[in-house]
């Protein structure tokens, strides 16, 4: 999928929405994550070849402005290619309903991106993530979309996701 269809997707099935997602576990039942056009700048990791804030960057791709192939020679460009491959992974989770657990942050020893909870799919010998975060509404937040090794949450105690309802 390439960048501009990403984006014009995501508007129209996430951008202003809000889902409440309930799981088996006790302290988390239910939690709410809201969805903003401009965590895309994030979760494709367009600030790493970029300065330009989200609030530019993602008008600039809807008006054409910003040509993803003009970062070719930065060295994160494969890594913000990886993460646009990724796209459909957060449509699997939210509408599909494909993933079917996730992690919730105090189960995680190593937590430097202070996530809260993290949904992910093995593939192969890696795996899918997406990260939220809460923020200070108590409401969570997509923040990150990558591959990582499947190791890495091998060990890690899994929560369940029963349902979720789009609010």
């Amino acid at each position: 999928m390439e960048l501009l269809d990403c984006v014009l997707d995501y508007q129209e099935k996430f951008d202003g929405k809000t889902c409440q997602v309930s799981t088996n576990y006790k302290y988390l039942e239910t939690f709410e994550v809201d969805f903003c056009l401009t965590d895309l700048h994030h979760l494709f990791g367009l600030h790493k070849i970029t300065r330009d804030y989200a609030s530019q960057t993602i008008p600039d791709i809807q008006a054409g402005v910003f040509i993803l192939e003009e970062y070719k020679n930065n060295p994160m460009y494969n890594d913000v290619i990886e993460r646009i491959s990724l796209y459909s992974f957060i449509g699997d989770i939210f509408y599909s309903k494909i993933t079917s657990c996730c992690i919730v942050a105090k189960d995680l020893s190593k937590n430097t991106m202070k996530l809260d909870v993290i949904f992910f799919e093995d593939r192969n010998k890696r795996s899918a993530i997406l990260g939220l975060r809460r923020d200070k509404r108590g409401v969570f937040k997509p923040v990150t979309l990558h591959f990582t090794s499947a190791k890495k949450y091998a060990k890690v105690r899994k929560t369940d996701v029963k349902a979720i309802k789009w609010l």
